[in-house]
């Protein structure tokens, strides 16, 4: 399964860090590697067919950077549960800024809030098609419409599937829905942590 993911903060760090030590060593069903997980085989695949192929985000810690070392980076703070994560081969695209940097995050040091890179955006789905992508995880922060929105239509153009995890209207939005629906796209969301969990 072949992902891409917009936002490499504290959700997409422990998502990594999550497939990267369940895909260790084979999911077994009643051993320590299945422990936390609902479901550890899901239609035939494991946490171990997850690859990463693409990565976005905005910031100066981690556009150009590793993969392994953006999800670690400031202004992350999530537990770091594995020590070592694996390289992934992706370096971390500068995606759109647009509304993904609320004003109000201006106002607080930089070990606490985003520090825009001084990049140009790259051409979203042309980094898709070209990562052979299947899906693209959206991990911006809550209120990105008009960057989240972006990102779909990068989906729709390079025919891209799409997981919006954050509380910002695009599968729930018929029109959105009806684009997806009409490329023969799946779109799925909108915030899973509090539809799945």
């Amino acid at each position: 399964i072949r992902i891409a993911i917009s936002g490499v903060g504290n959700c997409a760090s422990a998502l990594l860090q999550g497939f990267s030590y369940y895909g260790q060593s084979p999911v077994r069903r009643n051993g320590h590697r299945s422990a936390g997980l609902l479901h550890p085989v899901v239609g035939g695949y494991a946490p171990s067919d997850i690859r990463v192929v693409a990565a976005f985000d905005v910031d100066t810690r981690k556009v150009g950077r590793p993969l392994e070392a953006a999800c670690l980076a400031e202004p992350n703070c999530t537990t770091q549960f594995l020590k070592r994560l694996p390289h992934f081969g992706v370096r971390v695209r500068m995606g759109p800024v647009l509304d993904g940097v609320a004003p109000h995050m201006r106002r607080y040091p930089a070990s606490e809030t985003f520090v825009v890179a001084k990049a140009r955006p790259v051409y979203v789905a042309k980094t898709l098609k070209h990562s052979g992508a299947e899906m693209l995880l959206n991990y911006l922060p809550v209120g990105s419409q008009r960057a989240t929105e972006a990102y779909a239509e990068a989906c729709l153009d390079a025919r891209v599937s799409l997981i919006n995890c954050i509380p910002v209207f695009i599968a729930s939005d018929p029109r959105w829905a009806a684009r997806f629906t009409k490329r023969g796209l799946p779109l799925v969301g909108d915030d899973v942590k509090g539809q799945v969990g």
